[in-house]
């Protein structure tokens, strides 16, 4: 993984992570374990459910989309259950977190100058969720 700095050498911490979709993949699965990895905890208790919750102030304001740190499909306004939450990057890349599914799906591509459209999204995982049996 390569976190890259601003011109100052400060670490950004909410962009600029690069990394294969398969370790952004490893990083969703370390969450829809609970932050256990191989038996192991390597986040602390509770936070898994900390970021796919509704943080306070988008509670109050009765937008249900952002947690701690990750955004969560709380309106359903992505194709996949509500308890879904997701890292949403630059030009339409994505770590979809599905846990009713046990599933995470990785978008690493990028939209030049566009939006990814979400109504593509929105058909492939409304496919995914069909074909990907609920297992909680």
């Amino acid at each position: 993984m390569v976190i890259e700095t601003d011109p100052y050498g400060n670490f950004l911490t909410q962009g600029y992570d690069f990394m294969s979709a398969r370790d952004w993949a490893r990083l969703g699965n370390l969450y829809l374990q609970d932050g256990v990895w191989n038996g192991e905890r390597l986040l602390p208790e509770g936070f898994v459910n900390f970021v796919s919750s509704v943080a306070p102030a988008w509670a109050a304001d009765k937008r249900p989309i952002y947690g701690g740190f990750f955004w969560i499909n709380g309106m359903g306004s992505l194709a996949m259950p509500t308890s879904a939450y997701y890292m949403l990057g630059a030009g339409g890349q994505f770590v979809l977190v599905i846990p009713s599914h046990d599933l995470i799906v990785v978008r690493i591509g990028h939209s030049k100058g566009e939006r990814f459209a979400i109504s593509t999204l929105n058909q492939a995982l409304a496919l995914l969720t069909t074909a990907v049996p609920r297992v909680r």
